[in-house]
């Protein structure tokens, strides 16, 4: 999935969201990025978490992040502009333009499950992160997405497009023992529970929505006018109360061995 185009805006306005800067919150609490380290984010979008990790590490510290999508890098290096700091690059998480051994901490927020071969990736994040650094990773499993109130058939339909958007839709269950065989050790997993009630502009589920959709529709499998009615279906559902949405992102974090 190329995150470029009205995808990577779409995706912009999902991290502006409340759930997404909940979520930032503790993806950073996680990395305890500290004044004069060098971390580098694969994935880095807009730049959202790349600008709090840059003034995080300081002046004399370094941000980079990375990213497949040249519009999502413009992006975070308009946004971490006055952060010397921080760099955004275009690159491949198959061979990140990093040094080895070069960080003291890695991140990545849903990237790993867009990485077919994901074995190769994990050895490039363990590759660049120093003996006794960190890794920080964040994935939904998307099997535990459910959501109820709007047009359940269109819903069911949607979701079980959105299953194909990503070569790991549940990577979160192989992910420890990946990591493992890369040299991770110390790996803990936590749940980034999103519940919404709501679907509007500041919820997850506003954002996901556009974004399913916007998949479903450019993979040729539904319409536009049935997308517009789905939508609507939504909108209609939490001006009754009844809209529900429940999704399992997942926070693992682990220690690169010596």
């Amino acid at each position: 999935m190329d995150y470029s185009g009205e995808l990577a805006e779409i995706q912009q306005r999902i991290a502006r969201s409340h759930d997404m800067a909940s979520r930032r919150v503790r993806v950073l609490e996680a990395l305890s990025a500290a004044p004069g380290e060098r971390i580098v984010e694969v994935g880095c979008g807009a730049g959202f978490a790349l600008r709090e990790i840059g003034v995080a590490v300081g002046a004399n510290g370094s941000a980079v992040g990375i990213d497949l999508s040249a519009d999502q890098v413009q992006a975070a290096s308009n946004h971490c502009a006055d952060l010397t700091q921080v760099e955004a690059r275009v690159g491949d998480l198959l061979a990140i333009p990093v040094a080895d051994q070069d960080s003291d901490a890695t991140v990545s927020m849903q990237v790993l499950e867009y990485v077919t071969d994901i074995e190769t990736a994990v050895a490039e994040l363990s590759r660049v992160t120093r003996p006794g650094g960190r890794f920080v990773n964040v994935a939904t499993n998307w099997g535990s997405l459910f959501w109820s109130g709007g047009d359940e058939d269109m819903t069911d339909r949607i979701l079980s497009v959105w299953q194909r958007h990503a070569p790991h839709p549940n990577l979160p269950i192989a992910l420890p023992s990946i990591l493992g065989a890369s040299g991770f050790g110390g790996i803990h997993q936590s749940p980034l529970t999103i519940v919404n009630r709501h679907v509007h502009p500041n919820t997850f589920a506003h954002g996901a929505a556009r974004l399913m959709a916007a998949f479903a529709c450019t993979i040729g499998e539904v319409g536009p006018d049935s997308i517009d009615a789905w939508l609507t279906s939504l909108e209609r559902a939490d001006s009754h109360g009844v809209h529900f949405l429940s999704v399992v992102p997942v926070l693992t974090t682990a220690v690169r061995l010596g």
